[in-house]
């Protein structure tokens, strides 16, 4: 679907600010660390009886007291078998169980997602397949859940804030702070009130965020394709892998080399140019900065090769006047090479 301008606008600058500021953990790393499965698996190894944490019978204690008799609780305490992501027979998948000779506790798990499984389908399948145990049923979740009859809620955050704030929670060993870490990322009510409202957001939003998308692609093709065909250069790369997560570049190569002249978009909504002359840095840095104005450019070194920058306070605010600077860088490094370097370039190609 195709929006307009103004509502595209509207969109965007209704996108939730990530204000928040608290302890980085192990959790933080990759992209993974909120979510379901990660969640469901720390906290199986945690409670399974072959767990080398120490301070697994406080953790269970915790987890399940408010929910069940201190007769269940030290049942598990004294044994607790996990099991995740069990296959039903019509092929649905129940998050986590805790099992014994006597109990049996299933778990379903919520983070952000909303509560729709097929509940019905997990308790039948639990009652064939373990009638010789007495069964419970949780929904685990951020959120105030309307459980159905004979289901039991357990707040994660809040349990897990009661864990982590407990005198008896100390920090020896490495599954300590593995687990320290665990109670922080999930226990977080910054992260998760930024969480759901970057979720709702997109949810919301996600049509006017492909269509913005695909429109800002086209845009940047454009460009590239405008300098291009402005210049005859041998060709450009949009983005290459190793740039800034937020930033958007586009390289365009004078030459048959690796030479080239970089337009970037940056995060904070100005435009720089650098370049990149690929010849010896001892050699030719201190020429080619003269040349091109020693004020203008920062230069730095990658490997042996001239690196270029402009200064900041030179970066520009409108695509016109930087698409006019990577002309101009274009044009001065065909006219460097051709003055000190002929034979570096094929200039026929």
């Amino acid at each position: 679907m195709n929006y307009t301008i103004d509502e595209l606008r509207e969109s965007v600058n209704s996108i939730p600010q990530f204000i928040f500021d608290k302890e980085k953990n192990i959790f933080d790393i990759g992209t993974r660390g909120f979510y379901e499965n990660p969640f469901t698996d720390v906290l199986a190894y945690i409670l399974d009886s072959k767990s080398e944490y120490k301070r697994r019978n406080l953790f269970l204690k915790y987890l399940l007291k408010d929910s069940f008799s201190q007769e269940i609780v030290d049942s598990f305490i004294d044994q607790c078998n996990t099991t995740t992501q069990h296959t039903t027979n019509l092929g649905n998948r129940i998050d986590l169980i805790l099992h014994n000779k006597r109990y049996l506790i299933l778990f379903e798990n919520k983070i952000f997602h909303t509560l729709n499984n097929p509940l019905d389908d997990y308790v039948e399948d639990i009652n064939s397949k373990y009638p010789h145990l007495e069964k419970f049923f949780v929904i685990m979740s951020y959120k105030t859940e309307h459980v159905p009859p004979g289901w039991n809620y357990i707040n994660i955050q809040h349990t897990f804030y009661k864990i982590l704030k407990n005198p008896l929670v100390k920090l020896n060993d490495k599954w300590d702070f593995f687990v320290n870490d665990f109670l922080l990322q999930f226990s977080d009510k910054n992260k998760l009130k930024m969480e759901q409202h970057i979720t709702e957001f997109i949810e919301e939003n996600f049509s006017q965020i492909l269509d913005a998308k695909d429109r800002l692609d086209h845009y940047i093709v454009g460009l590239a394709e405008q300098i291009k065909s402005e210049t005859d250069i041998r060709g450009y790369h949009i983005n290459n892998r190793n740039w800034a997560r937020k930033e958007i570049a586009i390289r365009f190569y004078p030459f048959p080399d690796e030479d080239n002249v970089t337009l970037i978009f940056q995060a904070d909504g100005k435009l720089n140019v650098s370049l990149y002359y690929y010849v010896n840095f001892t050699q030719y840095s201190a020429d080619i900065q003269a040349y091109l104005g020693p004020h203008k450019f920062k230069l730095w070194k990658e490997g042996n090769i001239c690196c270029f920058t402009l200064s900041e306070s030179l970066r520009y605010k409108t695509i016109q006047d930087a698409m006019s600077e990577v002309l101009e860088q274009i044009k001065n490094m065909r006219t460097y090479y051709a003055d000190k370097i002929p034979e570096k370039v094929d200039f026929t190609n």
